[in-house]
């Protein structure tokens, strides 16, 4: 009866699979059939995407009038009941029901099957590397998933079944809407918030976004999950898809993720549990990749940190003041209520900010929340019910709808679709304004005409703690952590400015020794200027010359600056064809900068990569204050032992930290140049720094393993010598 019931549970799994990858198999044909022909999809809804959404009649106020408000609804108990306060409006929340499972044709029990098996979410910092990965995705092929000792004496060979793995690619509105009218915004914000009006009960058929999946749509939702899962596609093939049959695949792509193997996801949609809750993505039991994963901690610190000027404080009370006197006799009861703490709100916090511009002090501090709300009336508010208000009222979307509506176009100049709404900004940063935690920290930075304030994470452990107590693996992965090819280490004491001509005569000579393309990274975009300043003006008994007409001998000269109007991909461009060329080229770069990371200098792109300081961040700022503070706080309240051995640990503690932050900007730099298996670089780290054990300990292995310490006298000729053997062992063997 067991192997009975083996066999028959094996041919309805087989059956089921078969049917779904003979689906799968017609799609791959159809799809290459197009290909070979060029010729374009079935026309179905497509006649849709030339249709524009019908906007409102210029002058009709009555859609930026507020809805009637009640704090005290049953509606607003059940979010707080549920815990869903995470950024998500009701009718956010409510807009993601009505699309939860909707497109399943699949009975309960199939369902859970389907989500009981282990998938993969694989997440990176940008679309870019995500489409590299899935690059490499499509060169993979995997047996079948049938296992084949069940019945051995049966006739039927399953092994045969044809499985392609089952990727699906994740992305943003702003990535994957193709609404030509919600496109058109740019802004990410303003995409969102435009497609979440259009989805709003009450708002006219023929206004509404015809590219929403409905249950009219499930055989076209089908179809596009089919489409998505029948090879491996990056995030522009997913939207081209949705393009080819006429529905969005922003919300198609939601119920494809159930029948996915490997979801690929940027990280915004994987470290933010208000983002996986709006795709019902749960990593409970599944396997967690993160890419890049140096940058773990300070994505998760970015996604949560939020940054308002005065200036946009300032436009914020006039919108909303001239909102407030619009709309006076049509707001009722509570609406003018709250619209009135909003402006006190934010006039409080613009007080506070204008008093530290006029003041003659530091150029930036720590900023108590206390401070922020210490204007008249503002401690009658009620914190957290005008957080609701906020998210529930719509006032930022209608209040910015009125202004864009009443703004009056200049002849010849278009309007600025790339600005954020400034009362959506102002929104993002009340939220955590009026819930501070001790993990966040408040400050203030002046420039020349504007006073910054910002709120900054700075503990993002508890934020990344539910993926790893949910996940059934975490694997942190990231090209600076394996071992590779061997580098060189040359001593050099600390950059002054008058060790700036010897630094360039060093780079000159080692530039003749290096074949191809050379990236050497600088600590900062002033210390490149100071360095050019210098290079370029004519050295003592040099006849005229200069250290920048010696470097230009050897190799074309390119820099990174904050004046340059070229692009990061025109520099590239320009750098890779003097390469190219056979010339050679010298790329002058910043450490943190365009170019340190998520760029490729593989091969003769970067035979050479000098490492010219440590660039260590201002320990004297208040954020880097306040960062080292807290974590020694936290050390020394959870050390053991005595108290100055508690102290020493919290001490210790701040200096790793530190150092480490600087060691991971250094340790991406030096992995932009060796890329593959076969390639090779000599990798020159320039500061006498880099000899001390501590420093070293933070390098990754395969540096450490391989590091030659430069010799106490000749120290400039035996690397060059040692460089010369280098390259011309790497001559010869290729």
């Amino acid at each position: 009866m067991v192997e009975f019931a083996k066999k028959e549970s094996r041919r309805a799994i087989t059956e089921k699979r078969q049917e779904f990858e003979s689906r799968l198999a017609k799609i791959r044909q159809e799809e290459e059939r197009l290909k070979q022909a060029q010729d374009s999809d079935r026309p179905r809804k497509k006649q849709r995407l030339d249709e524009s959404t019908s906007e409102p009649a210029a002058g009709d106020d009555d859609q930026f009038v507020l809805d009637d408000y009640d704090s005290d609804t049953e509606n607003q108990k059940r979010l707080t009941d549920s815990g869903n306060d995470d950024g998500l409006s009701a009718s956010t929340l409510a807009l993601l029901e009505r699309f939860k499972g909707q497109f399943s044709t699949q009975n309960k029990e199939e369902e859970e099957n389907v989500n009981d098996e282990i998938k993969i979410f694989f997440c990176s910092r940008t679309h870019s590397q995500l489409s590299q990965f899935a690059g490499e995705l499509r060169r993979v092929t995997f047996p079948s998933s049938i296992p084949t000792d069940l019945d051995p004496e049966s006739k039927e060979d399953f092994s045969k079944l044809e499985e392609r793995v089952k990727h699906l690619s994740l992305g943003s509105r702003k990535n994957l809407c193709i609404n030509p009218k919600v496109r058109a915004l740019e802004n990410s914000t303003a995409i969102n918030e435009k497609c979440l009006d259009l989805q709003q009960p009450g708002v006219a058929a023929d206004k509404k976004c015809k590219f929403i999946p409905s249950k009219d749509d499930e055989a076209l939702a089908l179809e596009f999950r089919d489409h998505a899962l029948a090879t491996v596609k990056d995030i522009e093939d997913i939207g081209q898809v949705g393009t080819k049959l006429g529905i969005c695949p922003y919300y198609a792509s939601r119920p494809v993720i159930k029948h996915s193997e490997i979801v690929t996801l940027p990280y915004p949609l994987l470290l933010q549990r208000s983002a996986r809750e709006a795709l019902d993505l749960s990593v409970k039991g599944h396997i967690v990749i993160i890419d890049e994963a140096h940058n773990l901690m300070d994505a998760i610190a970015g996604i949560h940190s939020v940054t308002v000027s005065l200036s946009q404080l300032q436009t914020a009370i006039t919108q909303l003041t001239t909102y407030a006197r619009k709309f006076k006799n049509r707001l009722k009861g509570k609406n003018r209520n709250y619209v009135a703490q909003v402006i006190r709100l934010v006039s409080s916090i613009a007080e506070h900010l204008n008093s530290i511009s006029q003041q003659k002090g530091p150029l930036e501090g720590s900023v108590q929340s206390s401070n922020l709300m210490a204007g008249k009336g503002v401690d009658q508010i009620n914190p957290y019910k005008l957080s609701r208000y906020l998210q529930e009222s719509k006032l930022a979307r209608k209040v910015d709808g009125y202004v864009e509506s009443s703004q009056q176009p200049q002849p010849g100049r278009p309007k600025d679709k790339t600005t954020i709404p400034v009362l959506f900004h102002i929104q993002s940063f009340l939220l955590p304004l009026m819930n501070p935690s001790e993990e966040g920290q408040l400050f203030f930075q002046k420039s020349e005409d504007d006073v910054m304030l910002k709120y900054m994470l700075l503990d993002p452990t508890n934020h990344f703690r539910e993926i790893a107590e949910d996940a059934r693996a975490v694997i942190l992965a990231g090209g600076t952590m394996s071992p590779l090819l061997p580098s060189t280490l040359r001593n050099f004491s600390d950059m002054r400015m008058n060790q700036i001509t010897d630094l360039g005569r060093t780079i000159s000579t080692l530039c003749q020794i290096i074949p191809d393309g050379v990236v050497a990274f600088f600590p900062s975009y002033d210390y490149l200027s100071q360095v050019m300043n210098v290079w370029k003006k004519p050295i003592p008994n040099g006849n005229g010359q200069s250290i920048f007409n010696l470097l230009e001998r050897k190799k074309k000269i390119m820099y990174e600056s904050r004046e340059s109007v070229k692009t990061t991909d025109s520099l590239l461009q320009e750098y890779t064809e003097a390469v190219e060329s056979g010339s050679g080229a010298l790329l002058l770069s910043i450490v943190g900068g365009k170019l340190s990371e998520g760029i490729n200098f593989s091969d003769k792109l970067g035979r050479g990569v000098f490492i010219i300081g440590l660039p260590f961040p201002n320990i004297r700022s208040a954020i880097w204050q306040a960062k080292i503070q807290y974590l020694e706080d936290k050390t020394y309240k959870h050390a053991t032992g005595s108290e100055a051995e508690r102290k020493a640990a919290g001490k210790a503690a701040g200096r790793d930290f530190y150092e480490n932050s600087c060691m991971r900007a250094v340790n991406q730099c030096i992995g932009r140049a060796i890329r593959h298996v076969n390639d090779y670089a000599a990798i020159i780290m320039i500061d006498r720094r880099y000899e001390s054990p501590r420093i070293q300990g933070k390098l990754p292995g395969w540096i450490r393993g391989s590091l030659v310490p430069a010799p106490p006298a000749r120290a400039a000729q035996m690397t060059v010598q040692r460089l010369s053997k280098f390259f011309a062992e790497k001559k010869v063997i290729a």
